[in-house]
């Protein structure tokens, strides 16, 4: 007797834009987005929770925060050519190690299809720059000596150094930035106390001095305006 055939599970549908499953049918929104291509922008069909279509138009709107992240690619792009391969600023980065860098934006091999802009998912190029930065102390003694079959072997192989400490990277920048944050929150809410408080102080003022003139008035209309 032939068994029966097992029945396929179907692929969970994860959004493009947070990188989370889409896990109701009533969420899931199919939105066409601008992927860059070798022959130019062209418009992708991709899936989308439907609170999370907002939140991607939103940024693809903020012209400051694409140039942000365009420069920060920049910066990116230009230390591991300098810093880390050691080349001159004339010699382009070959097509692999452009995505592999750009998979790590998705903290991905390669981005796969999608953008490595404005997408909340991964590590943001800043976080990989500095990544790289701490890296390098250990990667550059290493390529002294080690040998590699080719580029693509030498350059994942230095991929590996950076994703060993990316996640260390990321969870130290978060909490300085969290640091910060409460500082800057403390020091308005000291300096709302503060104006708070002369503000109660000025009032009180204000009420006492009134409260004087009209006792004073009240005294000198009991003897008569003689005082």
């Amino acid at each position: 007797m032939a068994k029966p055939k097992a029945k396929k599970q179907e692929k969970p549908i994860k959004c493009y834009y947070c990188g989370k499953i889409i896990e109701r049918s009533s969420e899931h929104v199919i939105k066409k987005v601008p992927l860059a291509t070798k022959a130019g922008i062209r418009n992708y069909k991709r899936q989308l929770h439907l609170s999370c279509v907002s939140k991607y138009n939103e940024k693809l709107e903020d012209t400051d925060l694409r140039v942000q992240e365009n420069s920060d690619w920049d910066a990116v792009y230009q230390y591991f050519r300098g810093n880390v391969l050691g080349l001159d600023s004339t010699i382009p980065l070959d097509d692999h190690t452009i995505r592999r860098l750009q998979g790590l934006r998705l903290g991905q091999f390669y981005p796969s299809g999608n953008n490595t802009r404005l997408l909340p998912r991964g590590y943001d190029f800043k976080t990989i720059l500095v990544a790289m930065k701490v890296a390098n102390i250990k990667i550059q003694p290493y390529l002294k000596t080690a040998s590699f079959k080719d580029g693509k072997h030498r350059v994942n192989t230095i991929m590996r150094f950076v994703t060993d400490e990316i996640n260390d990277v990321a969870m130290r920048l978060e909490s300085q930035r969290k640091a910060v944050e409460k500082l800057e929150k403390d020091e308005v809410t000291e300096t709302f106390d503060y104006i708070s408080k002369l503000k109660e102080k000025k009032e009180t003022e204000a009420k006492q001095v009134e409260e004087k003139t009209e006792t004073q008035s009240n005294i000198e209309a009991l003897f008569g305006g003689l005082l």
